[in-house]
Formats: structure tokens, sequence, C-alpha cells
């Protein structure tokens, strides 16, 4: 549970850290000229060369993972923390140094000390802002509300704990439970059969079992009831189940927490995943800008209507967003779904069809070089999709999935995915939920890389779009 939050928390503020870094390094090359200390310097003189870039962010997000002033802004006293981000800059600028030292020995010295001093800075008020606003976020309106189901003392003793760790944001507002205890401080909520509708109900994000051992079948029935929904499942375990745990065991206040919906990316995984997802979507958004502006003209001057098609999908742990996509179909598209729509064999619902005659021309087009795709980068931005993941789902089919099935929402859907570069629309929609299902079980980041490159290969097939 805390694991989760600290990696959401410190992975954006490491990749602010960096950008920061960068800035400093860029904005050097002014202060050098501005100040007038030491030789006089042209332009030319102080340009950094492009290559060291590259060299200080990794230089810089290398030793801040080592060392990590992200995670003790959150977890430690203002002294050690601002402590421990002085350290970290202190470290890189001197690996820094010796870099400079081995290469590009003309960088005035002036200028070095101008970066690291512009970068200490920077990175020492954003800290103590990131601190401030963090704090009172979550003690505000956004604040993660737990529901503890089973024992009412249990729940009174986490709230006290969440409590001394506001940081996270995470507030117990009561408990279920088919024996009420009429001591407890805590509010109860209702029956433990009826959890489902009462997370729906009470907005709950993180739900925790606190039943004995021999209920844990019943704790199994719940948690299936609860995959359709954005809630993140703990459970208070018996001894043998610590014995046997597979999963990491979460210490809160000596209260071990072990966690039956987390995502399976690791911390350093899901930083990395979405660092990678923010530059490469960035940069792509800024090189491709052309290449929309021609496609929003074809599109226009083909049909009426707007450029842009938004529609509802299901994304991470449940929650519903709005994905962008160029508009392909006509704009009365939604209301013909029934000309396209039927059930194979089995019963089970088959929305897409080779000839689907509410496609436009250029949407065809578009459909086989998977060209109307593109502005779902602005999804991945957002940190709503990844470049890499499932497929997120449209509401009324995910309607109709298995329990089993609605694990393929354990992270964050995709742009490109397993499925897709496997069969793409030739394989039923029934069929890639075993494929999403691999790609979360076999998670790194050279199966993404291996992805990607695989989706080169089979839009310039047009290969099973339509």
């Amino acid at each position: 549970m805390l694991e989760r939050l600290w990696a959401r928390l410190t992975g954006s503020v490491l990749f602010w850290d960096l950008w920061l870094t960068l800035f400093a390094l860029w904005f050097s090359s002014s202060v050098r000229l501005w100040v007038d200390l030491g030789y006089d310097l042209t332009a030319e003189h102080v340009h950094v060369p492009w290559p060291l870039y590259p060299a200080v962010a990794l230089i810089w997000g290398t030793i801040f993972l080592i060392l990590r002033p992200q995670r003790a802004l959150f977890t430690s006293g203002m002294v050690e923390a601002l402590g421990r981000l002085v350290g970290a800059v202190v470290l890189s600028s001197a690996s820094f140094a010796g870099l400079l030292y081995l290469s590009f020995r003309d960088i005035s010295r002036l200028q070095f000390i101008y970066f690291v001093l512009l970068n200490l800075a920077l990175l020492l008020l954003f800290h103590l802002v990131v601190r401030v606003v963090v704090r009172m976020r979550r003690q505000g309106s956004e604040q993660h509300r737990v529901l503890v189901v089973g024992d009412a003392l249990a729940g009174q003793q986490l709230a006290t704990e969440f409590e001394r760790r506001a940081w996270a944001g995470l507030k117990v507002v009561g408990y279920v439970s088919d024996q009420p205890h009429v001591y407890s401080c805590l509010p109860h909520l209702g029956l433990v059969d009826d959890l489902p509708q009462i997370v729906a109900e009470q907005q709950i994000h993180e739900a925790i079992f606190a039943l004995p051992p021999q209920q844990h079948e019943r704790v199994a029935r719940l948690s299936l009831e609860l995959l359709k929904q954005p809630v993140m499942l703990h459970m208070l375990p018996s001894v043998l189940d610590l014995t046997f745990a597979r999963t990491p065991v979460t210490m809160i206040g000596g209260i071990p927490l072990i966690s039956l919906r987390e995502s399976p990316f690791t911390p350093a995984q899901r930083v990395l995943k979405r660092m990678v997802d923010l530059v490469a979507s960035g940069l792509l958004l800024v090189l491709l800008a052309p290449l929309f502006v021609v496609l929003a003209l074809l599109i226009k001057l083909e049909s009426p209507g707007p450029i842009f098609f938004w529609q509802e999908r299901i994304g991470e742990y449940g929650r519903r967003f709005r994905m962008i996509k160029f508009r392909s179909m006509y704009v009365d598209a939604e209301d013909r779904w029934h000309e396209v729509a039927h059930r194979d064999e089995h019963g089970r619902l088959i929305h897409k069809v080779s000839d689907d005659p509410r496609v436009t021309q250029i949407g065809r087009k578009l459909r086989r070089t998977s060209l109307d795709e593109l502005p779902q980068l602005l999804n991945v931005l957002r940190g709503e999709m990844s470049l890499v993941g499932p497929r997120p789902e449209v509401p009324y089919i995910a309607a109709e999935y298995e329990p089993w099935q609605w694990q393929r929402f354990q992270v964050p859907p995709g742009i490109t995915g397993w499925w897709q570069v496997n069969g793409r629309s030739d394989r039923t929609m029934h069929l890639h939920t075993k494929d999403d299902l691999y790609y979360i079980q076999n998670y790194s980041f050279w199966l993404d890389l291996r992805i990607l490159l695989k989706t080169l290969r089979v839009v310039l097939r047009g290969q099973g779009a339509y």
C-alpha cells in the first residue's frame, strides 16, 4: 500500500528533478555571460555540447535513485530530507566534474559552479514546495478512503498509524462487520456481504480484510466481486499466511499487511516506465505535429463532424477515462452500433468487423496504418495510458467479462501491446485477454521494447487492422 504511494510520488518528483537539472545546465550558459566575473567569453565559448545533457540526466538519475532524496521528502523530517537532497546534488556534481575533466575540459569552471548552484537552488525550492503542497492536499479532499472489513479494533489501530503518516493521505472511514464492536470509535457501515455495494457508495480506495483464517474463502469470493471496482485490496495475514506469502508484506506500526491486488510492477519498473512514457510521448507529439495538421484537414474535408473522437474506456484498476483518437467513422456511428455488433456461437459479443459500413474512406486508411491511434499520446502524457499495455476496454464489453478477465486492468492500458502485435483485430476480444495477462505476468522493460519494435513491423504491413 505505502510502497505504491511512495512510487507514485517519488517517481513524479524524480522526473521533474531531472528536468530542472537539465534546465539549470542550459541556463548556466546565459548566467555565465550575464555575470561579469572572470574572462570575457562569447556565446560560442559557453555553449553546452549536446552529449552532456543525456550524461547529466544519467548521472543525476542514477545517484538520485541510489540516495532516494525524493522518498526522504515524504518520510523524513525537513532537515534530513533537504540534507539528503544536498548530498545527492554534491555527489552528482562531483561525478559530473570528473566527466568534464576526462572529456569536455573547455567548459568554463565558473559556468560549472553556476550550474551547480542554480541546480541546488531550484531543487531545494521545488522540494520545499512539493512537501508543503502534498501535505496540504493529503489533509484535504484528496485523501484515500480506507475501509476495514472485519475487526474494528484493527481498524482503529490502522487509523492511528495513518494519522502519523499524513503524507500518505490515508484515512479509515469506517468498518464493515457482521458483529459490530460496541466500543469502536469508527462508524459501522454495514455487513461483510454488502461490501461491494458499500465500496461503491462510500467511494472507497483501499479495503483491508481483517477476517479470521477460517473465512479465507469468503475473502476470495469478495475479492473477485470487487474486481470490477477501482479499489485496492489488502489483508491482515495469519502466521501461516506470512510463512507462505508470495507478495511483499508491508509493516504499518507493527501491523503486517499483504496486498491482494497491487500492481505487478515494482516501484523501480513503474518509475522507469512512466519516465519513458513522458519523454517519448512528449517528443512524438512535437515531431508529429505537422502530420496531425494534415490528417485533421483530410478528415474534415471528407465528412462533416469533429476531427477527434472521444470515447469512455476502462483503465488501470477499473478507473474510467476518455480516450482520444482521430475520427475514422461517420458522426452517427455510435447510434448504428447494432449494424455490426453480433454474438458468436458461444453467445459472446463481437463488435468489430472488417467491412464496417460506418467507417469513412480516410478512416479505413487511418485504421490500416494505425494513424488514428496517434492522439492517444495525449492520454499517455496525462498518465491515463502507457505506450505499451493491454488495450483500454469499452465499458459495455467489460460488463460481460468473467471475473478472471478483470485482472487485465492491473496495469495502465497501452496504445500498443502483446495482443496488437500478435493478430490485432483478427483476434477476438475474448482471446486477447490471455495475451494481456501474459504481458502482465512477464513484464519487463525489454518486453516493452520488443513490443514497440514489433508494432512498427505490424503497422507497416497493415496486418490485422480494420
